[in-house]
């Protein structure tokens, strides 16, 4: 592999694993053994997913961190998140994966779940008490009775039905961080800009570091974007472009045939000298020392 895969669900389609879909949006299964090798290189899969584990175990790998999937684990997938899955044993899940597109269709927006998206982004793999575990049971039979009808204005159905799952999940999740007194900052205007820096650092990670960059995409001062960014998230607006670029370069080291000198180029870095400069700064270790730790 020489690069980090992009997956749509069209493709994941493609492969038989779908049993109820609603075009190329939403993918739902009643027990997927999952068996394929599509996941067993990194890539990213542009959808955001929700998955039980009813059986076996695997590994699982999100953005360069290990987990043990096995019975009775949610886990939950953003479509930035860099996944790898591996050493399958009778591994079956249930899953409800619903594309990048089809969120934008019913104007779902990071603001709007942002404790959510924060919340997956941390703890990607979580186990819930059996009451929040039955609702979102209830929910995967409510999409599958809809996909398997034959309503006239199904997708509008759908529509509603993914909106309310989502802020139902939203919902366990904050009920989960007061159970555990962990703070939530909710400022309006920090959270706004926070979701608009985290779409344009998606969209260009792989060519921009410059905070100037991203402060003239928002309009607005390096100094205020920054303020605003840590407000919300804990962590500066530099500190999050240093974990995306690093993030993109350890999976490129790790798992593509390229050399040093190609990645640099890649990440727009006017020398490799330059690039391993600033890798060591970030990691504490050259490029070098990465590939082979």
């Amino acid at each position: 592999m020489n690069e980090i895969d992009k997956i749509s669900v069209q493709q994941l389609k493609n492969t038989g694993l779908e049993m109820n879909t609603l075009k190329d949006d939403i993918i739902l299964s009643n027990n997927i053994e999952y068996n394929a090798n599509l996941f067993d290189s990194p890539c990213r899969l542009d959808a955001f997913v929700i998955m039980f584990c009813v059986n076996g175990e695997a590994d699982i790998q999100i953005n360069l961190r290990k987990y043990k999937m096995s019975s009775g684990i949610l886990a939950m997938n953003i479509p930035e998140n860099i996944i790898q899955i591996t050493n399958l044993d009778h591994f079956t899940v249930y899953p409800i994966i619903i594309s990048s597109d089809f969120l934008k269709k019913i104007h779902i927006n990071l603001k709007e779940i942002m404790s959510l998206y924060m919340f997956a982004k941390a703890n990607p793999f979580i186990t819930l008490e059996y009451s929040d575990l039955r609702s979102l049971e209830i929910y995967h039979s409510l999409v599958e009775s809809v996909l398997q009808g034959d309503d006239k204005r199904k997708e509008e159905m759908m529509e509603g039905i993914i909106y309310s799952f989502l802020f139902k999940l939203d919902s366990i999740i904050k009920k989960m961080q007061e159970s555990e007194n962990i703070p939530v900052k909710v400022k309006e205007r920090s959270e706004e800009v926070f979701e608009l820096f985290m779409e344009q650092l998606t969209l260009h990670h792989e060519k921009e570091r410059s905070l100037s960059f991203y402060a003239s995409r928002l309009g607005m001062t390096a100094n205020y974007l920054s303020k605003l960014v840590k407000e919300y998230s804990g962590k500066t607006a530099t500190e999050w472009i240093d974990e995306y670029v690093i993030l993109e370069a350890k999976t490129l080291i790790k798992n593509s045939r390229y050399t040093v000198q190609e990645i640099a180029y890649k990440l727009n870095f006017p020398t490799p000298t330059f690039f391993g400069k600033y890798f060591k700064r970030v990691t504490g270790m050259s490029p070098k020392q990465y590939k082979i730790s």
